[in-house]
C-alpha cells in the first residue's frame, strides 16, 4: 500500500497535476498580451510606458498576480511612490498565498512603509485619501478574483491589507469635478476632468474609456500644461477627449 501511495505521488509530480508554484503562475501570466507589452517596456527601463500596459492587463483580467508584482516593484523603486508599491505587493501576496517569495516581498513592504512613514510629514492628508481609495479597491477586486477561482477566501483572508477596517464612505466629487463625462467611458462628447488624490493618467484612462493604455490620448489633449506624463497636481483640470 505503501509503495502504490509513493507511485501515484510521484506520477503527480511529473505529470504537473499538483499546485503550480508562484513562479510557475507568474510565467503562465506572461502569455497574456498586455503582461508581454509591459514587460517589453521595463527590460527597456521605460518605466512610464510599462505601467498602462500592467494596468490594463489588471483591468481585464483582475486574477492575474505578475502586474501586480511588477507595478510594485516600479513604484518602488524607481517612482518612489510608496502607497501605490504597498497596495500591489499586498494585492500579489493576496493572488499568490504560497509564492516562494513570500518572505522578500514581505522584507519590501516593511520597507516600503518605512520610506512611507518618513514622507508622512508634509502630505498626511493626501496619503490617507489614497490608502483609502486603494483599500476599496482592493476589496472589490477580492472579490472579483474569489469569482473567477483565484485565491481561496480562507487564504486571502490571511493576508493584512493596507487599512483592516472599512473606511468611512467618501463624499461625492463636485459637479464641476466631472463636465461632459457621463456614466464614465459613455460619453461620446469631449469633456474635463478634475484629478483627485492618488489619480494617474491610466487610473483616469482607465476610469473613463475602460482601457489604461488610452492614457497618451488624455496627455496630448493637455501638453499645454503638462511637462511631462507624470505632471499631474491634485484639483488640476484636464481635458479628456471622445
Amino acid at each position: 500500500m505503501k509503495t502504490l501511495f509513493l507511485f501515484i505521488a510521484c506520477a503527480l509530480l511529473l505529470t504537473g497535476c499538483g499546485p503550480k508554484s508562484g513562479a510557475q503562475l507568474d510565467l503562465t501570466d506572461e502569455k497574456d498580451t498586455y503582461v508581454r507589452k509591459g514587460l517589453e517596456q521595463v527590460s527597456l527601463k521605460k518605466w512610464d510606458a510599462a505601467i498602462g500596459p500592467f494596468e490594463t492587463a489588471l483591468v481585464k483580467k483582475p486574477e492575474l498576480g505578475r502586474p501586480d508584482l511588477e507595478l510594485a516593484i516600479i513604484y518602488h523603486q524607481q517612482k518612489k511612490n510608496y502607497v501605490r508599491a504597498i497596495y500591489h505587493y499586498e494585492r500579489y501576496l493576496e493572488k499568490r498565498p504560497l509564492t516562494e517569495k513570500r518572505a522578500l516581498i514581505q522584507e519590501w513592504i516593511k520597507q516600503a512603509k518605512v520610506s512611507l512613514a518618513g514622507e508622512v510629514g508634509g502630505a498626511e492628508g493626501d496619503v490617507a485619501e489614497q490608502l483609502v481609495r486603494l483599500t476599496r479597491e482592493n476589496n472589490l477586486l477580492r472579490k472579483q478574483l474569489e469569482a473567477a477561482g483565484g485565491a481561496a477566501p480562507a487564504a486571502a483572508a490571511n493576508v493584512k491589507t493596507i487599512l483592516t477596517e472599512p473606511p468611512a464612505p467618501r463624499p461625492a466629487p463636485a459637479p464641476a469635478a466631472v463636465q461632459g463625462i457621463a456614466a464614465g467611458k459613455q460619453s461620446a462628447a469631449a469633456g474635463t476632468y478634475q484629478v483627485r488624490p492618488g489619480d494617474t493618467l491610466t487610473r483616469i484612462a482607465g476610469s473613463v474609456y475602460g482601457d489604461a493604455g488610452k492614457w497618451r490620448k488624455i496627455y496630448e489633449a493637455n501638453r499645454d500644461q503638462m511637462k511631462s506624463e507624470t505632471d499631474i497636481k491634485v484639483g488640476q483640470t484636464l481635458t479628456i477627449p471622445n
